[in-house]
Order: structure tokens, then C-alpha cells, then sequence
């Protein structure tokens, strides 16, 4: 496959909005090595809006992951894929459905994603690239773009409040993959040592499913609670005017990352080498033996009610609060 002849690309990822983001960085090491090649990216409708304002991609083809192969839509986004007349798809989520779409498509050369989990995701993406554009350097921070209307939004939003703005990002008890979420009463604790000692502002941030359980986190000091109530690019501007953010591994902490906010990371059963954060950030791992199991469940809660990972559970506060220091000592300016 020469990479002379390649003018023309579909990127597919489809999945997670952390594992799009973790995408960047291949787009971007291709436009800066080849800028004469047409991007074209194939994803969820949920990652639409930060795709579109990537000055490195020309066209977004927004769909429902959940699309069903054999339906009028998927005939017709193959019609409209084929009129593209791409020279490569990279297919970063070699399902069975997205490799018939490329078929259909009529595209006949494709890139396809193996999952390697000695690297970080956003390494093994990017090597994929390598075998057709070896003129690509591995990029050395994630990159996504929000409008400008809505980092004006977010900012008038919080205009009334005292910095530092501090993220924090629950939620995730009732995912497929246990081992992500935090305790609620961690969150809490964690939630008034940080106001106490830096006197701003703690800004809560989850998903609109996850809302009512994570109801008693209004009981931290001086926090504002946008837990389902923003879009999700609304949501994303919130954390780009972050001070810090932190969260257990999820789609808004790569964002973070990707948006320049200095974050922190809770690893239970995720392995750091695959999904940590991979710039601006501090990863904070348990101790626990089994950890990281990279599994989906864990194996204490079975046949149990219990909705935590032991491994969650093990990470301290005070430990969270200790790395907070360092990042808010040494990178950020308190107004």
C-alpha cells in the first residue's frame, strides 16, 4: 500500500467518547506530516461536535453506534461513502458491521485496528497510522476543539464564582465495567478538604443517569451541581475552564486532558499503561493486589449488592488531596 497514491481517508471509531479522543492524536500526526490528505471521519453523534471544530477534519458522518447493518440507513450511508471515492478507511473498531460498511462503501484498502494492551490506546492507534504514513511522530498531548459560543456560555456561567474551579467527576457505579467508580462518602470528604483548603469553587459533573444517586454530593461545601443538566458540549466548555479535574477513568477525563486541564486519575481495575491519562495529568492507582484485573467484573461483587470494587474503595482521599496540592501549587494561578 504506497502512501503516495493516498489522498483520501475515512476514519471509523465509532465507540467510547474517551476512546475518540484518544484518536486525536493520530489525525493530527497525519495533517501535520501530510497536509494534502482529506480526513474524513465515521463516529458516534455524541463525539459530532468536537469533530466538526477539528480544523484537521473535513467532513464528520455522525451515526447511533448502535446502527443495525441490514437497515435503510446503513445501505444509505454506504451510498453516500461511496460517493466519496476514499483511498483508505482506517478502521479503528473492526467490528463486523464496520468492516461490511467499508465493503459497501466500496472502499478497498483498509487499515484495521488490533488492540495491543501492552501500549497506551492512543499509541496503538497511532501506529496504526504508521504502516501507511510512516512520516507521522506520535503526538504528545490529545487535542479536541469546543465552539466559541459555548466556552463563552461556560464562562458566564461561572463569572460568579471564586477560582480555583475544581472538577469533579462522579458517577460510573452502574457502567458494564465495574472498578471505575469512586465512593459517593470519598467524594464528599475529598470534595470539603479541597474547598476548605483552597477556598473556591467544587464543580459537579456526571452523567444525567447517574444524577440521583449522586445526590448527597450537594452536601459539599461551595459546589455547583451540573450532574445531567448541561449538553454534552456545554459539559465539555464547564471542564475546559477547569482548574483541575478529577475523575476515574471516563470519556470527561480524557476530555479534560485533550481540553489542557490538568487532571488527576482513579485506577481500580483499569490499567494506567492502557488508559491513563496521557498528558496533563497524575494517575492514582490501588494497591490492591489484584489491581489492575482489566476485567469487567469484579470478582468481590459477585452475588453481592455491593456497588464499589474493593480497589475503588482502597484509594484514599487524603492521597487524592495530596496530589491535588502539587498540581495546584506548582500549575495554577488562584486568582
Amino acid at each position: 500500500m504506497k502512501q503516495g497514491n493516498i489522498k483520501k481517508i475515512l476514519i471509523i471509531r465509532t465507540g467510547a467518547i474517551g476512546d475518540v479522543v484518544h484518536t486525536s492524536a493520530l489525525v493530527h500526526s497525519i495533517k501535520k506530516a501530510y497536509p494534502y490528505v482529506e480526513i474524513h471521519y465515521l463516529s458516534s453523534c455524541l463525539t459530532e461536535f468536537f469533530l466538526k471544530q477539528d480544523p484537521a477534519i473535513s467532513k464528520v458522518f455522525p451515526v447511533n453506534p448502535k446502527f443495525k447493518l441490514f437497515s435503510d440507513f446503513t445501505l444509505e450511508l454506504a451510498e453516500k461513502l461511496k460517493k466519496e471515492k476514499y483511498d483508505l478507511a482506517i478502521n479503528l473498531q473492526p467490528s463486523l458491521k464496520n468492516r461490511a460498511l467499508i465493503f459497501l462503501s466500496g472502499i478497498k484498502k483498509e487499515l484495521i485496528y488490533k488492540k495491543n494492551f501492552k501500549l497506551h490506546a492512543v499509541t496503538n492507534f497511532w501506529g496504526i497510522g504508521l504502516k501507511v504514513f510512516p512520516e507521522i511522530k506520535e503526538e504528545q498531548n490529545l487535542k479536541i476543539y469546543i465552539s466559541q459560543n459555548a466556552a463563552d456560555t461556560a464562562k458566564k456561567r461561572l463569572e460568579q464564582y471564586k477560582r480555583p474551579f475544581i472538577v469533579i467527576n462522579a458517577g460510573g457505579m452502574f457502567s458494564r465495567r465495574q472498578g471505575r467508580a469512586y465512593p459517593v462518602e470519598k467524594w464528599i470528604e475529598l470534595g470539603n478538604k479541597l474547598q476548605e483548603k483552597y477556598k473556591g469553587t467544587i464543580i459537579l459533573n456526571g452523567a444525567k443517569e447517574d444524577k440521583e444517586f449522586l445526590e448527597p454530593l450537594n452536601n459539599i461545601k461551595n459546589s455547583i451541581n451540573f450532574i445531567g443538566e448541561l449538553p454534552l458540549e456545554d459539559s465539555c466548555a464547564v471542564i475546559s475552564q477547569a482548574d483541575l479535574m478529577i475523575s476515574g477513568d471516563s470519556g470527561p477525563l480524557h476530555i479534560a486532558s485533550a481540553l489542557n486541564v490538568k487532571s488527576i486519575g482513579l485506577y481500580g481495575s483499569m490499567p494506567i499503561a492502557r488508559t491513563g491519562c496521557y498528558s496533563n495529568g497524575i494517575n492514582i492507582t490501588s494497591t490492591k493486589s489484584c489491581s489492575p484485573c482489566n476485567k469487567r467484573k469484579c470478582k468481590y461483587l459477585k452475588n453481592t449488592k455491593k456497588i464499589y470494587a474493593p480497589c475503588m474503595e482502597e484509594i484514599k482521599p487524603d492521597l487524592i488531596l495530596e496530589k491535588a496540592e502539587i498540581i495546584i501549587k506548582n500549575q495554577i494561578n488562584i486568582q
